[in-house]
């Protein structure tokens, strides 16, 4: 099996992403984890305020998604810190995140899948 183009060998889902979130307002982008066994999500708080929430959301087609899980561990995420979500033996098409910093910010998400 060849890897996607940009993907290292083993890699299913290789994915970067820059955000600007307004203050209060939550903000969410899809991770294409892409039937990925394994796969590790970081969240990293770029800016000076902090993310004051976030959750996740799964989708094993990529239609239809589970309820959000509210992420309470390591919630806030202080400005120069990151945050990992991680599936272990949790095959999807898709991971939803939504983050919310109440003060606004920016983040830079960087996420794999093999």
């Amino acid at each position: 099996m060849s890897s996607p183009i940009g993907a290292p060998p083993g890699f299913l889902c290789r994915y970067t992403n820059a955000l600007t979130l307004a203050a209060g307002v939550a903000q969410s982008f899809d991770v294409p984890v892409n039937g990925a066994r394994d796969w590790v999500i970081a969240v990293s708080n770029t800016g000076a305020n902090a993310i004051t929430a976030m959750t996740v959301a799964s989708s094993p087609l990529g239609n239809l998604v589970e309820d959000a899980t509210t992420v309470t561990s390591g919630i806030p995420i202080a400005a120069g810190s990151t945050l990992a979500i991680r599936g272990q033996h949790e095959p999807v098409a898709m991971v939803r995140v939504t983050l919310t910093s109440t003060s606004g910010t920016t983040a830079s998400v960087e996420a794999g899948g093999w």
